[in-house]
């Protein structure tokens, strides 16, 4: 694949990227960088890249790849110096509030008690829920982006969406 073509690959396929990016690391900061390792990973692959293929689950399984690389480096480096991380999404919450109508707090607090509960999934639920929820991607495109079986995907999908159902009943009797 050329650089051209490349190109037009990522401008095509990259705002579901950067989404999917941003749902996996749960922060902007952390899905920018996961969002340049992707793209230049890619470019360093673009020689397997094939156009008739389906790109976009090339691309991200090589987010999933690197996210999982990191995030198998950072539990190393919990394990020899643990630092607790300040999350900037409650604040956020916390900050909204005190401006916006009763709504739209509602539905920040939904969309924070999804994510809650999607971040307390095994990665490998959390990873193809995100995939197929928020990239949209097919069942068979996830199970090749992962190397899994398409029977995996349905059984993950499925499993991951029933413990997401009885955290949220949870939560919403609180």
């Amino acid at each position: 694949m050329t650089m051209e073509e490349l190109n037009h690959l990522i401008s095509e396929h990259g705002k579901h990227v950067y989404s999917f990016c941003y749902n996996l690391t749960g922060n902007s900061m952390d899905a920018d960088d996961l969002y340049q390792d992707t793209v230049l990973k890619a470019v360093e692959l673009s020689h397997r890249l094939n156009s008739s293929g389906n790109p976009k689950s090339f691309l991200m399984g090589i987010s999933v790849k690197i996210w999982q690389n990191h995030k198998r480096k950072y539990a190393i480096r919990q394990k020899i110096a643990g630092l607790e991380e300040y999350d900037d999404n409650l604040m956020e919450c916390a900050e909204s509030m005190d401006n916006q109508p009763e709504a739209e707090v509602l539905r920040k607090e939904i969309i924070y008690a999804v994510r809650t509960g999607i971040k307390q999934l095994p990665d490998r639920l959390q990873m193809v829920l995100y995939m197929y929820y928020t990239a949209e991607m097919s069942v068979e495109d996830i199970a090749k982006a992962l190397h899994i079986p398409k029977g995996t995907v349905k059984s993950r999908l499925h499993k991951g969406r029933n413990l997401l159902k009885q955290y949220l009943e949870v939560w919403d009797n609180e």
